[in-house]
């Protein structure tokens, strides 16, 4: 039987999930945890909230607040009133996960070469595109 190109792209996301837990569990962290490390370090933005999370990952509220009330407890992160709106918290690094950065962007820069390595930037291209017509749904 052919696989279809849902499940296709679900298997593939449960094996970059299970490559990035095994990296990420050398330093006590999950996959995604080191991913709002590098989220966090990016400096795109000043301040980064909760809603920046959601956003980039594609996660509902609930799930965002248990990530980071697990971040915080393991003293990766802070989470500090937003002056402006006391109803906001700003989300920064601890130490801690500071110290983690620098591992976690070189995997992750690693696992982009990979991929460069082994397709053009086009088949690339293409590849987000179609990623990109799941999302939007």
């Amino acid at each position: 039987m052919t696989k279809t190109t849902g499940r296709v792209i679900i298997n593939t996301a449960n094996q970059l999930t299970k490559n990035f837990g095994n990296f990420a569990k050398k330093y006590g962290l999950t996959g995604t945890q080191m991913e709002i490390i590098d989220f966090l370090a990016s400096n795109e933005k000043e301040i980064y909230f909760q809603y920046d999370l959601e956003r980039e990952f594609n996660i509902q509220r609930s799930t965002a607040t248990v990530l980071l009330q697990r971040m915080e407890k393991k003293g990766l992160i802070e989470r500090q009133r937003y002056p402006g709106d006391a109803r906001q918290k700003v989300i920064t690094l601890k130490p801690k996960a500071q110290k983690l950065v620098q591992e976690c962007q070189k995997f992750l820069v690693a696992e982009e070469n990979a991929l460069h390595q082994r397709f053009s930037a086009t088949e690339i291209d293409t590849l987000k595109r179609i990623l990109a017509f799941y999302m939007e749904e």
